[in-house]
């Protein structure tokens, strides 16, 4: 990534970003943000959430204890976390456990550094067990999902509930992705603002002079999904449509272990790994129909997808199932309610590319940048650090 010029405007601010995705893998809000902010003058930690145990050891004995720091950016550094002991989501005495050696690293980079008194940003009820025993500062609490849907059983449901409550009630500002979180976490804490997730101003950018086709292999019509391969996709629904389009369905990004298996048996589907966040505008210019195919999960109907912003930008046609989250894009997004009207769906997108929606998907799409949405999270920012005072 091309380095970014260094501002001032929020020199002397310094951001602890608690257990937050890789930053090398999928580029999310935390991303997006993290690195505005480090342009702006403020200095940022950020720590990534630990990997499992078994990826850990598959990178070798020297990853088993590591700390480690490295520049990313001007002023922006990322901490990989102590090798975690399993089951922080099920047992309230193991997530302690891990809390205190993850808060352990953390602060003794921030006593090296001379950082007294950072914020917090936290992204994970989980992260509420480092931030008990880091050194006080102001709290951002950034919520994308309902936590607690993700629960396999009801005592982790209850525990996550549980350490969410904490973090709640530590925070000084509330970011939601949706009005539905916003509208249950307000009950615990009002201080609540909606930011829904948005797209880099590269994705506006138009086709470079002589573009190389990344898809220049795929048959066309090319139907694509950009994303996560995760517990939530409808793995049914997609080797339907790769039957119905053999060796022209295209699947981008990383696949968890739990799904790995079943996701690599669908004939008719070219797999392809994550690309960086610079390269997907170029990804997504090669496809002629953009796909959503999740469960319709409570928790994906409480979720704002990202990568649906991402396909208007490129004012692509999207089909996706039908989310509550989405209902305000109806107009611009077909949204399908079973598995025949996601395929009827993309064969409508297929023979009819209207170039009025996809003007009016670009519109909607800029409506929501990266640039627009941290301008008032800084500014919700810079309130709650000045009514800290450093006290």
């Amino acid at each position: 990534m091309a380095e970014v010029a260094r501002g001032e405007a929020l020199k002397g601010l310094r951001i602890v970003w608690l257990q937050s995705p890789p930053w090398d893998g999928l580029w999310t809000r935390q991303n997006h943000f993290s690195r505005r902010f480090a342009a702006d003058g403020a200095e940022i930690l950020y720590v990534e959430n630990p990997v499992s145990f078994g990826r850990r050891i598959g990178e070798g004995a020297g990853a088993l204890t590591a700390s480690v720091r490295r520049d990313v950016e001007p002023g922006l550094y990322v901490m990989s976390l102590p090798i975690q002991i399993p089951g922080s989501p099920k047992s309230g005495a193991i997530g302690k456990l891990n809390g205190a050696r993850f808060a352990s690293a953390v602060a003794k980079w921030m006593r090296r550094e001379g950082w007294e008194r950072p914020l917090y940003w936290c992204r994970l009820p989980i992260s509420v067990e480092a931030l008990d025993r880091l050194p006080p500062g102001p709290v951002v609490y950034d919520v994308t999902d309902d936590y607690a849907h993700y629960a396999g059983a009801e005592g982790e449901r209850a525990l996550t509930i549980a350490r969410e409550d904490r973090l709640m009630r530590k925070a000084g500002r509330i970011f939601t992705t949706t009005a539905a979180l916003a509208e249950r976490l307000g009950a615990i804490n009002p201080k609540v603002q909606v930011v829904p997730n948005g797209v880099d101003p590269s994705f506006f950018a138009p086709a470079p002079d002589g573009e190389a086709d990344p898809l220049a292999q795929v048959a066309r019509p090319r139907i694509g999904h950009i994303g996560l391969v995760a517990s939530w996709m409808d793995l049914e629904l997609l080797a339907k449509i790769a039957a119905r389009w053999p060796g022209q369905l295209v699947s981008i990004g990383p696949v968890k272990p739990e799904v790995q298996a079943a996701y690599e048996a669908i004939p008719g589907l070219i797999r392809l790994p994550p690309v960086h966040n610079l390269e997907l505008p170029r990804y997504l210019r090669a496809l002629d129909v953009c796909i959503q195919p999740h469960l319709a999960l409570e928790v994906r109907h409480r979720a704002d997808p990202l990568k649906i912003v991402e396909y208007m930008a490129a004012g692509k046609p999207i089909v996706s199932t039908a989310l509550r989250s989405l209902e305000p894009l109806r107009d611009v997004v077909e949204l399908a309610g079973d598995h025949d009207q996601f395929l009827a769906a993309i064969e409508r997108s297929l023979a009819d590319a209207d170039p009025a929606l996809q003007t009016e998907r670009v519109r909607r799409a800029r409506e929501r940048s990266w640039d627009d949405l941290y301008g008032s999270v800084r500014a919700a920012v810079t309130d709650l650090v000045s009514e800290d005072g450093g006290k």
